[in-house]
């Protein structure tokens, strides 16, 4: 309420400013043209002109002195037609929007598009204060401000929004907080967009507005261009209200109040101006629904505003990059901790629950049938991106089988899931881990020949071991009571019997032709 007394007061001081110079140029033209209107005329714009030209010199002694006082600064505020200085709120402290520790003493600097902080350094003893240095910089349009105020121990706190990043930052005292909150909504509201602090309010131009019986429509039906002018120009400003406020729902409605009153042909230059603000409006509310994380309710409400602004397809590809965000986000959070089988069925929950939630998302949120492809492919991205995963902790030439048909057995509960839920991704999965099955079966037949050739290779033929064939009178007349086993044909049988048992934690018939051509690669 405050805040509100005081934007009133000034307001009031604008109008009345308005009011005293356009006296004082009337009284100026009068006196040097002879109360000839042409010339009252020229003398007011020759007036208008000096007072812009000095306003545009202003600006930029600001943004020099700007420059010099902080380091790196034009940097990020470079020089812009009309950006000025609104004010600024010294030795404030950014804190951890965790944990309320401070992290570094700033300056906040306040422009009329833009917000600068500066690091305050440590001063030395050739330094009678502080250095700044420029830290970053927010452009007003995207970031949301709000009063922090909800326990004694944060009473003098700040908070600023800038599309997924929340940044905290504490004041000396309620005053200072105050002068932040004010600053900031005066450079929004463009309040201040024509002054420097400190100095004289100029006079703010208003637009011509006709009197109610101007604005009425002709006899004949026809519209009026001054008044549907005048009228789109209420609309305009009534929607940049909305959009500095961040306030989405109110902004939509306030653009369809402005496409029903242009109607079907409406002026070039009103339309583009419509046109401009509207994809202003989209552009916030994109970069809101891309947001990582965001709760169901938040993404619904996005998506429905972007439809009410014909924005479908944006909303779609906005919505799907979030949710890649958020898969993203959730298994950077995961813990390997040296047992690949319990990560792989962390991320496997991760990925597919995320994956079976999305998808019943996006059938409530987008109903028309043609954007279904997008969603599909969507989905094999996202199978990719968890094959590439499952490949670089799972495949490697010291995994043994177990582990791997461990690891698969997961990923294959969770896919079932899936398929309860009407989305089959079993021939994704086969179609992705099929090459690396094979490979690692290639591998395994590597290691046991290279093992076998040297066995062969440092091989007396001494006999290791004797079968007794007894129990084979077909054995016994071939070779004798025993049969002479060397060294190398007794790893064969021990390497086979391994293999064999290996195989069979991942025994599939789609890799039956490999598994036989290994075999007899290795017998041979």
């Amino acid at each position: 309420m405050e805040r509100d007394m005081q934007l009133l007061r000034e307001l009031l001081h604008s109008i009345n400013q308005v009011g005293d110079d356009l006296m004082d140029d009337d009284v100026d033209a009068s006196e040097g043209s002879g109360d000839v209107p042409g010339g009252r005329a020229a003398a007011r714009r020759r007036t208008m002109r000096m007072s812009m030209a000095n306003q545009n010199d202003l600006f930029k002694d600001q943004l020099a002195r700007v420059w010099s006082s902080v380091r790196d600064a034009q940097r990020f505020v470079p020089y812009a037609p009309g950006r000025h200085v609104v004010g600024d709120v010294r030795n404030a402290a950014e804190l951890s929007p965790a944990t309320l520790q401070s992290r570094q003493r700033v300056d906040i600097i306040v422009l009329s598009d833009m917000i600068l902080v500066a690091v305050r350094t440590k001063r030395t003893a050739q330094q009678a204060h502080p250095a700044l240095v420029a830290d970053r910089a927010f452009v007003l349009a995207d970031v949301a401000v709000s009063d922090y105020s909800d326990t004694e121990r944060s009473a003098f706190l700040v908070r600023i929004v800038n599309r997924a990043e929340t940044f905290l930052f504490g004041l000396r005292s309620a005053e200072a907080k105050n002068e932040l909150l004010m600053l900031i909504a005066h450079a929004k509201a463009g309040v201040l967009g024509n002054f420097a602090p400190g100095a004289e309010m100029p006079a703010i131009p208003a637009l011509p507005r006709q009197p109610p019986h101007a604005s009425a429509a002709p006899a004949d039906g026809a519209p009026d261009a001054d008044g549907l002018r005048a009228h789109a120009g209420d609309l305009l400003d009534a929607l940049d209200i909305h959009i500095a406020r961040r306030e989405f729902s109110d902004a939509a409605t306030a653009v369809q109040r402005l496409n029903k009153a242009l109607g079907d042909q409406p002026p070039p230059a009103m339309r583009r101006a419509a046109d401009a603000h509207t994809a202003e409006l989209a552009r916030l509310v994109l970069a809101d629904l891309r947001t990582p994380c965001a709760p169901r309710s938040q993404a619904a409400a996005n998506v429905q505003l972007l439809h009410s602004l014909g924005w479908d397809k944006e909303a779609k590809e906005a919505f799907l990059a979030a949710r890649s965000a958020t898969i993203k986000n959730r298994t950077r959070q995961l813990k390997l901790e040296g047992n690949t089988s319990l990560y792989i069925r962390e991320l496997a929950i991760v990925y597919f629950r995320l994956i079976r939630n999305t998808c019943e998302w996006y059938s409530t949120l987008f109903a028309d049938p043609t954007l279904v492809s997008a969603l599909i492919a969507w989905v094999r991205r996202e199978m990719a991106g968890y094959a590439v995963i499952f490949r670089r902790h799972v495949f490697h030439d010291a995994q043994r089988f177990r582990v791997i048909a461990g690891c698969l057995a997961h990923t294959l509960a969770e896919v079932d899931i899936l398929g309860h839920a009407g989305l089959d991704l079993k021939f994704m999965l086969d179609q992705e881990f099929f090459p690396d099955l094979t490979a690692t079966i290639r591998s395994y037949e590597a290691r046991v020949q290279a093992l076998l050739t040297k066995t062969v290779a440092d091989d007396r033929l001494a006999v290791a071991s004797k079968i007794d064939t007894s129990s084979s009178e077909s054995l016994a007349r071939a070779f004798g009571p025993h049969i002479p086993i060397v060294a190398s044909v007794s790893k064969l049988d021990e390497v086979l019997t391994d293999f064999g048992d290996e195989l069979r934690h991942i025994a599939r018939d789609s890799l039956y032709g490999q598994v036989v051509a290994s075999v007899l690669a290795i017998i041979e």
